[in-house]
């Protein structure tokens, strides 16, 4: 089972850096293409602003050094004993998601720059927002030692307080009832003095 288990990320991993390195490849050939055509029939400059060329060169190296970490940690060996021997599963949690976050929110802002404009990069914040986030739940547990009250769980009502509570609300039921019912009384007997016949006999059941 556990040979198999490791045949099976072995081929998920070599599967996951194949696709990444053409995507890698398409991704930074086809964004300047893209570009360079839409500068010959719109009036988008090819060379985009100097904000933006110091964003894509930190997010494209970033990739790459990602991609580069991936492989030697995804790669499997297999020596003479015919055994597959697996590093990280790349389709894991925790840092190697985040990493997957960075390669894609990357092409995602260069091939989107290219089509749309620039503005783009703008959505490249969430990859930091992202990553405070999972630090965040990461380090929660910690905080909640030292900061149950902020970081801890939500502590259930009193007892005491929750059945006053319930009570409260039977006793409303309770008084909600009795009006109903006086009502109700109240319009019999204007019935009953109008000579209505039918709340006779039933007057007349009830005594009996």
């Amino acid at each position: 089972m556990a040979n198999a288990s490791s045949k099976r990320i072995a081929s998920a991993n070599e599967t996951a850096l194949k696709n990444l390195e053409l995507g890698l490849l398409v991704v930074n050939v086809l964004s300047p293409t893209i570009r360079f055509l839409l500068s010959l029939i719109t009036s988008r400059s090819f060379i985009p602003r100097k904000f933006v060329i110091f964003l894509h060169i930190i997010f494209v190296g970033g990739s790459i050094i990602t991609w580069r970490w991936f492989k030697t940690i995804g790669t499997p060996s297999r020596p003479g004993s015919g055994q597959v021997r697996v590093g990280e599963d790349l389709g894991g949690k925790g840092i190697v998601e985040l990493g997957w976050d960075l390669i894609y929110m990357t092409w995602i802002c260069t091939l989107g720059s290219a089509i749309l404009g620039d503005w783009i990069w703008w959505l490249s914040l969430l990859i930091p927002a992202f990553g405070a986030y999972k630090l965040f739940s990461t380090i929660r547990p910690i905080l909640a030692m030292f900061l149950p009250g902020i970081f801890g769980p939500k502590q259930p009502r009193d007892p005491a307080q929750a059945q006053a509570q319930a009570q409260g609300g039977v006793a409303a039921q309770g008084q909600e009832g009795d009006k109903s019912e006086s009502k109700r009384q109240a319009k019999l007997k204007a019935r009953m003095e109008k000579g209505d016949k039918r709340v006779q006999q039933l007057q007349v059941k009830r005594s009996g």
